[in-house]
């Protein structure tokens, strides 16, 4: 068989709701079967039995047979109601699985089932419930027949490979597993899904014990024990994930271990159906171990079937002995949990798997004497007892595990440990934990899971941030955590959804916020962006003349304290660097044009463009408006005009624009309108510095700014002429991109091609903050390229309450950050706001193991049978829904001969509402709205027949199929069939 690799795992037992407390149960050798008072049992055994004589208190239980998250799945509250425990809780755990094993269904080509369920009395359950109420066979026996339960983990989870339900009584889970390998090695399916679920449904606390039956007298499972009189009875589930080996190595999979083999064989004719047969038996060990290819010394350790029974045990020591000639280490999950009936064997398999993986062997969780058949002179091998080291010299650890089922169905299984390779070193950086869940609620859980996972499980941070960025689906509930300390701050998780379509704005800075080393840190963690900015860099170089990419990679060694423009990227050497303005503008122009392309390669696109300034001309050169070569000459050549024009000053005020322009006069001009609050004013700077002073001592705030000209004055106006001759030969094209025009505060048209519209933009007002909220009009997102003002205008114009998301991406001068810490945030930030980043492009040259996870919570309620006459998807509980239920009986008691309308039954109701109720009754909702859409609430085809049914009880028409969907939005299918239903034309 090729080798297949088990890379998730997931599952419910006795006393454990997980994997992981099962695991601790067993290394503690903890007794986990239920043992209750007859005063305790009192309403939940029936008095005759709880009487009996021979009645024994004692069962393996789980937890939570009946919660469930129905919307996790899309599925109405009404079908949860309807289906079998055992196939809900086994779908909730294949999503784990495959969660855990960082599988997304979609993302993989084919996924099979292989799975199988215990008996169930569900069904009788939920008729004897509905009582008198409409009964749907069809959803009935869908959801509680054994036929279509692979075939609803596959419809809920979107999997498209093959779905088989295997039972073989108690070998079932191990044979599904069997069946899921061969599926795998003759390439059937690409991943697969092996499972079992046995949940006793009424749940059952105890039995009856028999003279000569299978269960124990004392309530104790004691496997290969002197004491040994029986098994108990108990529930459970679980679920496994599993690969080809070569697969899961080339996807980086966490491997938990490798099966190596598997037999299945029927003892054939025996003296009776529940015999045991020890020559079966040993067929079926000897197979296994053909198929694998191993001898039988090369296994350190066997899980057995081990039922406890004094036949069961002492046979399967006698195959044991026959094959494993030269003596192992035995153990028995039985001991600890019970019978697990369908799911035995996949308790034993984990079990198994923990063992080579930890090389930790579980005791067994009683005292007492071994029974006498191991303790023979010849006997070579030896029951578990205490928990101990892996004492086999086998490596790495091989181990055996068996399952026999009631009818002679047996599987046996080879594995083996899994040896990692070293993890290769990984680069420190900045990590986004991406966290999503499907409601606010299991949002905040998911968080808290993945905190004690990282706090307690060792997990690498490169390696969860892997597995949670690209090895899980990105639903629309969403939280990029950056800092660990917010895990442990779940009240801090968002609890709005995402924005359907949300549409990404770019919005580059001007100059004025540059510093010496900006953006430095990003030249080896945003990939691309180094070539992008070096091939610009060195395209400029020979026009402005010197090298500018030594010059951009300059650092701070800390953070500076503020914003010094003309020491803007200073060389180290003394020289003067590039506080020419010329060499200013050219290095913010290559980098906005760099970092705009690098985010661009991790999926990060602009729907619409805009810039501040010298910004705009890269918004442009970004949405199309000039070809970047003839974009590049344009900067050079307007920044060399720029500075021949006479020095001058801006100065910032705290005043809205209007009061801003009151202070203009000789030699002062209003430059910048940037919030409602704040404009800067521009021209000479000895009346500016009057101005400023005058200002202060009324209490109003203002402050020069570093720079050396008086820039969107008048004061340029020669600056601008030229520029305008020199657009006029250079091409340009309408934008690609829609742009916002900071001249105009509104969508750029065919002006933006004129040269007098960037002639204008130099020498006249520019009004940002109101070109910044034109952007968000359309887009959702604003993502600023480069450092800039962008947070503060944003604050300052409300765009927060209207749910906008700003994003800087380059740190501020002053910024207690790194770049790479800056980048980290930004991407999460935009992540969180609903658009899907290209993670596995950011991740790329670095080797990142993914690491395992928890799964997603879930926010489960409760969906039982008996709750027929309580909840609304069997007799709708408020006032309208009382008035449906009565209008549909009688309906109902009149369909021997003419029906009677729901309208003869309760005229006061509008149809629009008679709908309603319908719906409430079929979904299982308590209330619909009229913008509700029946698919979404978790209607499937199923419901739309019984919806059909039931309006034609309620009418007295039969409405075709086609007229009650042509819309699935309440409001419009209530409106569609009301005019059928009054149409004299109608088809009777």
């Amino acid at each position: 068989m090729t080798r297949i690799a088990v890379i998730g795992i997931a599952g419910r037992f006795p006393q454990a709701d997980d994997v992981r407390a099962f695991w601790n149960n067993l290394v503690d050798r903890r007794d986990c079967l239920t043992r209750l008072s007859k005063d305790d049992l009192a309403g939940l055994v029936p008095t005759a039995r709880l009487d009996h004589p021979r009645f024994v208190a004692a069962s393996g239980v789980i937890d939570g047979v009946f919660e469930f998250d129905a919307g996790m799945y899309a599925m109405a509250p009404g079908e949860a109601v309807s289906t079998d425990p055992q196939h809900r809780l086994f779908l909730d755990f294949a999503r784990q699985a495959l969660e855990v094993a960082g599988i997304v269904p979609g993302a993989t080509k084919d996924i099979g089932v292989y799975a199988g369920v215990g008996r169930s009395r569900h069904e009788a359950m939920a008729r004897a419930a509905l009582g008198t109420a409409d009964v749907d066979d069809v959803l009935l026996e869908t959801g509680n027949e054994k036929d279509y339960f692979a075939g609803r983990v596959c419809y809920r989870l979107g999997l498209t490979g093959p779905s088989v339900v295997v039972q073989s009584a108690c070998s079932t889970g191990l044979l599904a597993v069997h069946q899921a390998c061969l599926a795998l090695t003759g390439y059937e399916c690409d991943v697969a899904l092996a499972g079992a679920a046995a949940i006793r449904v009424p749940l059952e606390y105890g039995y009856v014990f028999r003279h000569g039956g299978i269960g124990s007298e004392t309530g104790r499972c004691l496997p290969f024990s002197a004491d040994a009189d029986g098994t108990v009875a108990g529930d459970g589930l679980a679920c496994l994930v599993l690969k080809r080996l070569e697969d899961a190595e080339a996807d980086g999979d966490h491997i938990h271990a490798v099966l190596l083999g598997s037999a299945a064989n029927n003892d054939g004719a025996k003296p009776g159906f529940a015999a045991v047969s020890a020559a079966g038996q040993t067929r079926v060990m000897e197979s296994a171990l053909r198929f694998s290819g191993l001898d039988p010394a090369q296994v350190g350790y066997l899980e057995a079937h081990g039922s406890a029974t004094a036949l069961g045990d002492a046979t399967e020591w006698t195959a044991i002995e026959r094959v494993y000639r030269h003596g192992l280490t035995v153990g028995a999950v039985k001991g600890n949990v019970g019978h697990l009936r369908e799911a035995s064997g996949l308790a034993g398999l984990i079990k198994t798997i923990q063992v080579v993986d930890t090389g930790v062997v579980p005791g067994a969780p009683y005292e007492g004497r071994p029974a006498a058949f191991t303790r023979e002179q010849n006997a070579r091998s030896t029951p578990a007892r205490e928990t101990t080291a892996w004492a086999s010299p086998n490596d790495p650890r091989r181990a055996a595990v068996s399952s026999f089922g009631l009818g002679g169905t047996n599987v046996h299984l080879l594995l083996e440990q899994y040896e990692r390779p070293t993890p290769a070193a990984q680069i420190s950086a900045a990590e986004v934990l991406t966290i999503t869940a499907h409601a606010a609620a299991p949002l905040a859980a998911t968080a808290r899971q993945i905190a004690s996972a990282l706090e307690h499980e060792d997990v690498p941070l490169a390696g969860a941030a892997r597995t949670l960025q690209e090895r899980r689906a990105h639903l629309r509930y969403r939280w990029a955590v950056t800092d660990l300390e917010e895990l442990t701050e779940s009240e801090a998780a968002p609890t709005e959804p995402v924005q359907d379509d949300p549409a990404v704005g770019f919005v580059f800075s001007g100059i004025g916020d540059h510093y010496p080393g900006m953006a430095a840190g990003l030249l080896d963690q945003l990939p691309g962006y180094r070539d992008l900015l070096f091939d610009a860099l060195s395209k400029a170089g020979p026009m402005v003349g010197r090298d500018l990419r030594s010059l951009i990679q300059t650092a701070p060694a800390r953070p500076a304290g503020g914003i010094d423009l003309r020491a803007m990227l200073r060389g180290r050497t003394g020289e003067d660097g590039l506080q020419d303005t010329v060499s200013a503008h050219v290095v913010m122009f290559c980098l906005q044009q760099a970092l705009a392309g690098a985010l661009a390669g991790v999926g990060v696109t602009p729907a619409a463009v805009m810039g501040h300034s010298i910004g705009e001309l890269a918004a442009a050169t970004v949405g199309g408006v000039f070809a970047p070569e003839h974009a590049l000459d344009i900067v050079v050549q307007r920044a060399r005009l720029v500075a021949g024009q006479p020095e001058g000053g801006m100065l910032a005020v705290a005043l809205p624009g209007a009061e801003a322009a009151e202070l203009t006069g000789p030699g002062i001009w209003l430059a910048t309108v940037n919030t409602p609050s704040s404009s800067a004013l521009a021209g000479k700077r000895p009346a500016l510095t009057d101005l400023a002073a005058g200002l202060r001592e009324r209490g109003i705030q203002a402050r020069m700014l570093d720079v050396t000209h008086a820039f969107h004055t008048p004061m340029l106006a020669e600056a601008a002429e030229g520029l305008r001759a020199l657009l006029s030969t250079m091409p340009a094209e309408p934008p690609r991109i829609p742009l916002v025009s900071g001249l105009t505060a509104d969508w750029a048209g065919p002006e933006i091609t004129r040269p007098e519209h960037w002639a204008a933009h130099l020498s006249s007002t520019v009004r940002f903050g109101q070109a910044v909220e034109r952007l968000a009009d359309r887009c959702t997102v604003l993502v600023e390229i480069g450092p800039g003002q962008l947070r503060s205008v944003a604050g300052q114009t409300g765009l927060a309450a209207r749910g906008v998301v700003t994003v800087p991406t380059v740190r501020r001068s002053y910024e207690e950050t790194t770049d790479a810490r800056m980048l980290t945030r930004a991407l999460g930030r935009v992540w969180q706001a609903g658009v899907d980043v290209d993670w596995s492009a950011l991740r790329a040259g670095r080797r990142v193991t993914a690491a395992p996870m928890p799964a997603r919570a879930a926010d489960r309620r409760t969906h039982r049978a008996s709750m027929a006459t309580e909840v609304s998807w069997w007799q709708p509980t408020t006032d309208v829904a009382r008035a449906a239920a009565t209008a549909v009986t009688a309906a109902r008691a009149a369909a021997g001969g003419t029906v009677a309308t729901t309208a003869a039954a309760a005229p006061e109701i509008a149809f629009h509402d008679r709908l309603a109720r319908i719906w409430c009754t079929v979904l299982g909702v308590d209330q619909v709205r009229p913008r509700d859409h029946f698919f979404d609430l978790g209607g499937d085809s199923l419901m739309g027949v019984r919806l059909i049914a039931l309006l034609e009880a309620a009418t007295g028409v039969h409405v075709p199929s086609a007229v009650v969907f042509e819309s699935a939005v309440l409001s419009r299918m209530a409106r569609i069939v009301d005019t059928y239903l009054n149409t004299e034309e109608r088809t009777p």
